[in-house]
């Protein structure tokens, strides 16, 4: 201890008073260490300069009070997702050519007068396997993967572009795999209604000068009529508008791929902008297949003020129509393509570029648990096994296997195929897509809506939202848009221009008409 600069008559004080002090202080940190044992971990230097981090909330403020009651744990759980499309999840793997026949003519929308190419809006929420299925079928039926914009609706800002989030999340979106498909990637700012969003393609419109534009929603699986005429009538499909006898004949016979004057579902809808411009002036919407894919009058909708934001989701359609309807705008069901309104996944996605190894086939991304009812005292059921082995089984078993065989036996590669192979292909995917709608439809009350909760991951990952209660906010939001619906407009269903005398000035000014 340094004595220097003392008082002569105080140093021989200064040692003595020094010692006390330092057994003093080695006395408070020996009481310290044994009444304390986290008494090192809470100091910095002793942790790396860091604070303690035993546990997650060790900073919270103290609770006295009794723990919460948690809801049962559920029974029936998702099983875990995979990604529908395995060749594209390698870091290198690039997109397999798409059926030469659906390559779309550079130039194409300027064939049909427009100045632009019309973008195709998809907009994204949740559930990665319905949005990439979507996606490439619109790709392999020829749409132009430069005029696709997928709107990331997730609210999870940066967390997908930056690679954050896991497939099990339900907000998952793979950019790399959109951008090795050649599509372009728009993010909304913050989580929107399905109103909210329809009004951001609005704004997008605007902001890129896109008078004219198509929105889709993502659980659709589309083709071309690359097999000619189709009659098969799908569970979303309404009666067809026809102008007139020829454009019926024009519509409902369509050339087959490889014939004069085929076209795909991009070029058809082409054509009918074109002549939708040439035929009517005060047009707002061409529904083909009602909204599953749609083509949107920019005008008409600025004309009533686009979508009623404060109606999220269900009622939001039949407001925006009624509208648009009694100001004199038309809306009308067109037929452009084959459109299935879809709730699961293909195996493999490879098959809709028409692989020769790959069988068609699909997959539920969240089956609903089947409730078994014993059979009546009067009624033998077949054991399993014996079911396993029914003729109806085995017969379509042997059918798959024929398939597949003959597919090989054709198939010296995917490039190889010509368009007889690819055609004879086509029908067996029309076939799966077929059984897929009809799924979907299987049960109206429980199972069109059940793929939104496939994914029910992301713990831990930014911006985490539980898959329950998102799913369960979501229906009370649906509610009180149709309770807003019924408030506007005093009047509970959706026919308002067919049963009402109401116009469009009157919303928010009338009494109920029910009791």
């Amino acid at each position: 201890m340094a004595l220097v600069g003392s008082p002569r008559g105080l140093r021989p004080l200064v040692l003595p008073i020094g010692l006390v002090a330092i057994a003093l202080a080695l006395v408070a940190l020996y009481r310290g260490i044994t009444n304390n044992e986290n008494f090192l971990q809470n100091l910095p230097m002793m942790n790396g300069g860091r604070p303690n981090q035993v546990g997650a909330h060790e900073n919270r403020p103290t609770n006295t009070h009794a723990p919460p009651k948690y809801k049962p744990t559920p029974t029936s759980i998702a099983p875990s997702v995979t990604d529908p499309f395995p060749l594209l999840t390698e870091p290198t793997a690039t997109p397999p050519p798409i059926p030469q026949y659906n390559v779309p003519r550079p130039g194409l929308s300027r064939e049909y007068g427009l100045s632009y190419t019309p973008p195709l809006f998809i907009g994204f929420t949740r559930q990665w396997p319905m949005l990439l299925q979507c996606v490439v079928s619109y790709l392999t039926a020829g749409w132009p993967p430069e005029s696709i914009f997928v709107v990331e609706n997730t609210g999870t800002q940066g967390a997908n572009a930056d690679g954050k989030l896991g497939l099990q999340n339900p907000f998952y979106l793979n950019h790399a795999t959109l951008r090795k498909l050649g599509v372009n990637i728009i993010q909304t700012p913050v989580l929107l209604t399905f109103s909210q969003m329809q009004n951001f393609f609005l704004y997008t419109a605007h902001a890129r000068s896109w008078p004219y534009y198509f929105y889709s929603h993502q659980d659709v699986l589309v083709f071309s009529f690359e097999d000619g005429p189709d009659t098969m009538k799908r569970p979303g499909d309404r009666v067809w508008h026809f102008y007139d006898k020829q454009d019926e004949t024009d519509i409902m016979r369509p050339p087959a791929a490889g014939q004069a004057g085929y076209r795909t579902i991009y070029e058809n809808c082409l054509r009918e902008l074109n002549q939708t411009l040439e035929r009517e002036e005060r047009w707002a919407f061409r529904w083909f297949q009602y909204d599953h894919l749609t083509l949107v009058n920019r005008a008409a909708l600025d004309a009533v003020g686009g979508w009623d934001s404060l109606m999220p989701y269900y009622g939001s359609d039949c407001d925006m129509n009624a509208r648009l309807e009694m100001d004199g705008w038309t809306m009308r069901h067109r037929r452009i393509g084959i459109i299935n309104d879809v709730s699961t996944v293909m195996e493999d996605l490879a098959a809709l570029y028409r692989d020769p190894n790959v069988t068609p086939k699909f997959i539920d991304p969240h089956p609903i648990p089947k409730v078994e009812e014993p059979p009546k005292a009067e009624e033998k059921k077949p054991s399993k096994e014996v079911q396993d082995q029914s003729p109806k089984k085995a017969g379509k078993n042997n059918k798959e296997d024929k398939a597949t065989q003959k597919r090989e036996e054709k198939g010296q590669g995917h490039d190889s195929i010509g368009i007889a192979k690819a055609v004879e292909y086509f029908r067996e995917l029309v076939n799966v897509g077929n059984d897929m709608g009809a799924y979907k439809y299987r049960d109206e009350n429980n199972a069109r809506n059940s793929w939104q909760n496939s994914q029910q991951g992301g713990v831990g990952e930014p911006y985490y939202y539980n898959a329950e209660g998102f799913s369960t906010s979501f229906w009370i939001l649906a509610e009180a848009g149709r309770e807003i619906f019924r408030q506007k407009w005093g009047h509970q269903d959706c026919d308002l221009v067919e049963n009402t005398a109401l116009r469009l000035e009157d919303q928010w000014l009338v009494e109920k008409d029910w009791e």
